[in-house]
């Protein structure tokens, strides 16, 4: 039986330290014209603020909701930073912790077998559904030993998920912000002195 194709996002699987899976809070600037969706992988900025991860961004970790004043004076929360959105007292949630894994869907094209185990791949940064709020990212289908944002650890064991096209890995964050290899690296993602 084929994989559903259905992305959904980094979803947090578990704590490799044993520890407890919780996220944090960061600002997203006033206006950020860029929608981000629960389980999207997002980058900090050089003011501290986060934004939407790109492919081969050094990221911060997994975008879990956030809560904001809207201009009515309104205090909304949502799964989800709507594009454009201008606010006051802006808090994102994000899980950080660089020992996270997350179940994610390989994007079509990839075969999932199991020689996939070990390599590293990135995210796949295709916009959310902004009527449920979920993402709708992906892992990329092209793996390799080179440094990419992720490690596949494993294929999830799920129900209907099985080696072939559309297949849901466990992955691990290699391209962090927290990582010790990133640990003192610039903004632009490369290792700093």
């Amino acid at each position: 039986m084929a994989n559903n194709d259905s992305p959904r996002g980094f979803i947090a699987f578990r704590h490799h330290g044993g520890g407890i899976i919780r996220p944090n809070e960061y600002p997203i600037a006033s206006g950020y014209a860029t929608g981000i969706a629960k389980n999207d992988v997002v980058k900090l900025a050089a003011d501290g603020s986060i934004q939407l991860a790109a492919a081969g961004n050094r990221f911060l970790g997994v975008f879990q909701g956030c809560s904001y004043v809207d201009a009515q004076g309104n205090v909304v929360y949502s799964k989800q930073w709507p594009a454009s959105q201008v606010a006051t007292d802006i808090k994102a949630m994000v899980i950080d912790d660089p020992m996270v894994s997350y179940v994610v869907q390989e994007a079509s094209g990839g075969t999932g077998p199991a020689a996939d185990v070990g390599t590293l791949a990135d995210h796949v940064a295709t916009a959310g559904d902004t009527a449920t709020g979920m993402s709708r990212m992906e892992l990329s289908s092209t793996h390799s030993t080179a440094e990419a944002g992720f490690r596949i650890l494993g294929i999830a064991a799920e129900p209907s998920n099985a080696a072939g096209e559309n297949v849901n890995y466990i992955v691990l964050p290699f391209e962090h912000e927290f990582s010790a290899a990133y640990a003192h690296a610039d903004f632009d993602g490369t290792p700093g002195v």
